[in-house]
């Protein structure tokens, strides 16, 4: 009995005892998320491995052909008046193959494009990278600014109780007009938890980019600042053209399949075997040499050759297009950069000045009992959408921002 109440009591313990709260990671700035993105990010890792096997490519090409050891034995005697050791024969012989046509060079070099090419496309999986992670990291910043938004809101809001409530108790306002409040108070408490538990998720889909299998609860750092930025149109096209991995990737990829190209062709020609060896016959010893030639007189790779022509043009083709597209990505990045930067001006200079103006007048003025409810709610309201708005456009900025680096394959400083 007693064994079993101890038993009992361990397992109420067990039961009710706390789990371990997740830790929360270290706070986040822009520069963290990059460098754990650099360190950590499996997708990134796996590019790096798929780049390593390329260079499996250039070791292959450098090799030479494995010589040939033939040995032979034969004329062993079954039936006949010959004695053995007139007729039987023993021979080896050693062989190797010398290339013409100049194919190792042609293979060297079409393995030294395949990698270029791998090492392009490695870049663009991390410029793509890097974009996406970047904007993660905004977005939860946009969240953040959102629940503080909100919380400000619900500031106002209960300050706003209570000062209705002190004036309903002096009989000064009727109990409709308290009651209104408290329900846009409720309203602003649902917007509270609601921006809480966005932030939470962006925070969520942050840390899994930064290939994180955890996600405790995360604190964002940084502001969605404006820096004012003025880019032409014309060096953002020819950087494109020069300097986006995919674009010099595909570039790379037709240099190659010329080279592919010189390759087959070069296997048209026929590569040489010398041998040299060593033969008995019977009591007689004696050497043997001569070369092996095929005849290319059916086969001469056509159909490589042919192949090796139609990816040339495909080559070609693909590089015409990953230029149109770099084109228009960063003209479509540049659009939408403009109008955001004249958006946040517009806010900066007027709505968010205005906004402010208009709450403060409205709220003063009710205070002093010189006008109804219904205008105060609808001033705070609007100041806070407002913001919210205001801050959203900052991050629709910091966003195109992304596109055009991400369109023109390099950092864009403002």
């Amino acid at each position: 009995m007693k064994r079993t109440l101890i038993l009992a009591l361990a397992f109420l313990i067990l039961v009710t005892s706390p789990a371990p709260a997740q830790q929360p990671v270290a706070p986040l700035n822009l520069q963290t998320v990059i460098d754990r993105y650099m360190e950590k990010n499996l997708d990134l890792q796996a590019a790096r491995y798929r780049l390593e096997r390329t260079k499996a490519d250039q070791i292959a090409a450098r090799l030479r052909p494995n010589p040939g050891l033939t040995v032979s034995a034969e004329k062993f005697r079954l039936t006949g008046p010959t004695p053995f050791g007139r007729i039987y024969e023993v021979s080896a012989a050693y062989s190797e193959t010398i290339e013409l046509g100049g194919k190792r060079e042609l293979r060297e070099r079409v393995a030294d494009l395949t990698v270029a090419t791998a090492e392009a496309q490695f870049e663009d999986a991390m410029r793509r990278g890097l974009a996406e992670v970047k904007r993660l990291y905004y977005d939860a910043l946009l969240a953040r600014h959102n629940v503080e938004v909100t919380n400000e809101n619900r500031q106002t809001f209960e300050q706003l109780v209570q000062f209705n409530l002190t004036r309903f108790k002096e009989g000064a306002i009727p109990e409709i007009d308290l009651i209104k409040v408290r329900l846009e108070r409720m309203k602003v408490d649902s917007a509270v938890r609601q921006a809480e538990l966005n932030y939470r998720q962006a925070g969520i889909r942050l840390l899994e980019k930064l290939g994180e299998a955890a996600y405790p609860s995360l604190e964002i750092r940084g502001d969605l600042n404006f820096r004012l930025a003025n880019l032409e149109l014309d060096s953002l096209r020819q950087l494109g053209l020069n300097e986006r991995p995919d674009v010099r990737a595909a570039a790379r990829e037709v240099d190659a399949a010329n080279e592919r190209l010189a390759l087959e062709r070069a296997r048209a020609k026929p590569d040489i075997s010398p041998f040299a060896g060593y033969t008995r016959v019977g009591n007689d010893n004696t050497v043997l040499f001569g070369v092996n030639v095929p005849l290319k007189v059916r086969d001469r790779n056509q159909a490589g050759v042919a192949r090796a022509e139609t990816d040339v043009k495909t080559a070609q083709t693909r590089l015409q297009l990953a230029r149109n597209h770099a084109l228009a990505e960063v003209e479509a990045a540049y659009e939408a950069f403009q109008m955001t930067r004249e958006q946040i001006q517009t806010f900066q200079n007027e709505l968010l000045p205005q906004a402010d103006e208009s709450r403060t007048i409205t709220l003063a003025a009710y205070e002093e009992g010189g006008t109804e409810l219904l205008p105060v709610l609808d001033a705070q309201r609007t100041r806070a959408e407002v913001r919210q708005q205001y801050f959203k456009t900052l991050f629709d900025y910091q966003a195109s921002i992304i596109d055009l680096e991400l369109a023109v394959g390099r950092e864009i400083q403002p």
